[in-house]
């Protein structure tokens, strides 16, 4: 009797302290379906190591995707296995990032690690992270250098700066270079010193256009801003792009899954550069939204000839300096038409498979080699013979593609392909590949 008032009385003790998942593991363990129950614990808690009590695959599994799905954090798919009816990493990650955003790391039980797993796919750390893909988390972005940390005086910069080619005499030049040479994040770094040959070309084409030092500083954001690399297409993944849901992961184990071909890793391929190109179509729309915030910044918001002539000179400098930074919209739109005709498509696919057999053809020739010198040997063999290895290709003579070059060259011709993003795309499809 004692025995049994005891084991009422430690749950309302345990509940009555707040612990309502110790309480339900109580009961999991003599319950009659203690997997169900421990993943109901655990995702009560919001605590994947619980779910490591869970003893079958399937609902182990699900217990790290439904809390990943619960609360934002990637790193909850840490323990995913997969396999025969079960859940994969991609479901799972799938499940953190939708409804989701990096900001809700704030509230998770680890905030590095869940910041990191989201910056590990390429999904961004945050407002006030950065991520370093040399020890693969996120580090917190350095402040901006105050004026007292800088050995010159700024208020004597400010009285003295009245025009843009007053900046070399007011010492801006030198407040400039000091931020320069203690820069230590790269792209930052390739900001600044674009953004110093900006004025320097400035200085010498409009030097009476009048300014402040808050304008320049305005200025100076809007390259820093340019390089920020958490929305480049080389942080985008094609296993992302290209995994199953869990239908079609329970249909592969029920009816087999066709071994991949030489066409359909060319067609995946093909996928992941369609995704990718609308993701560029975005970053070129932003870029070019910075190039005209360059020349109002410039100019002010005046209306007149003059300073809309004022404006597109600082645009022109503009992008002379930065090249890509501030690119031209319109190539994306000619590049995705480019391989959506089927006719057309034949020469994209046989393109992207020669890509893929040359490269299988490099990597065994060279397995001491990096991934990056893989790639650029396949595609400037690519580029230089594409048929090696098939002399006899028939009539998809998808050479064209490459004489043709880019899309921003060439001109109405519709076989053309944009090189910041196909050969990317190509590389990032056939290393999902060979993950497998």
């Amino acid at each position: 009797m004692k025995k049994s008032v005891i084991l009422l009385l430690a749950p309302l003790a345990l509940l009555l302290s707040g612990c309502l998942g110790d309480v339900m593991e109580i009961f999991c363990e003599v319950g009659p379906d203690s997997d169900h129950c421990y993943q109901a614990v655990a995702i009560q808690e919001s605590n994947p190591d619980d779910c490591a009590k869970v003893e079958y695959t399937p609902p182990r599994d699900k217990c790290h995707m439904l809390i990943a799905g619960n609360t934002g954090d990637p790193s909850a798919c840490e323990g995913v296995e997969g396999g025969m009816m079960s859940y994969s990493v991609e479901d799972c990650l799938a499940a953190a990032f939708k409804n989701h955003n990096v900001e809700d790391c704030k509230s998770a039980e680890d905030e590095a690690k869940c910041r990191a797993a989201w910056g590990q796919n390429g999904k961004g750390c945050g407002n006030e992270y950065v991520w370093n893909a040399a020890t693969k988390a996120c580090d917190v972005k350095k402040e901006e250098k105050s004026e007292t940390e800088n050995p010159f005086e700024n208020e004597k910069v400010k009285e003295d700066l009245k025009s843009i080619g007053d900046i070399g005499q007011s010492g801006y030049m030198k407040l400039l270079d000091w931020d320069i040479a203690h820069e230590t994040d790269p792209d930052r770094l390739a900001g600044l010193q674009n953004y110093k040959e900006f004025l320097e070309n400035a200085g010498e084409k409009l030097e009476e256009v009048t300014t402040t030092f808050e304008k320049l500083q305005d200025l100076k954001k809007i390259f820093i801003d340019s390089y920020d690399p958490k929305d480049s297409i080389e942080n985008m993944s094609a296993s992302s792009i290209l995994s199953k849901g869990f239908f079609d992961h329970l249909k592969d184990k029920l009816t087999g899954e066709d071994p991949p071909t030489n066409r359909s890793k060319a067609e995946d391929a093909l996928t992941v550069y369609e995704k990718m190109l609308e993701r560029q179509k975005d970053n070129d729309f932003l870029q070019q939204g910075r190039l005209g915030r360059v020349g109002e910044t410039i100019v002010g918001n005046l209306k007149d000839k003059a300073t809309e002539q004022l404006k597109e000179s600082a645009e022109d400098i503009a992008k002379a300096v930065a090249g890509e930074a501030f690119a031209v919209v319109g190539i994306v739109d000619h590049a995705l038409s480019s391989f959506q005709e089927a006719a057309q498509k034949e020469m994209f696919v046989g393109l992207a498979a020669a890509y893929n057999r040359q490269r299988d053809g490099i990597a065994q020739a060279h397995p001491d080699w990096s991934s990056e010198q893989i790639h650029k040997a396949t595609v400037d063999n690519v580029k230089a013979n594409p048929y090696e290895d098939v002399p006899n290709s028939g009539f998809v003579k998808y050479g064209n593609i490459i004489e043709n070059g880019d899309c921003k060259d060439a001109g109405n011709n519709p076989l053309c392909i944009d090189n910041r993003v196909f050969w990317v795309a190509l590389d990032k499809t056939w290393q999902h590949g060979h993950k497998k």
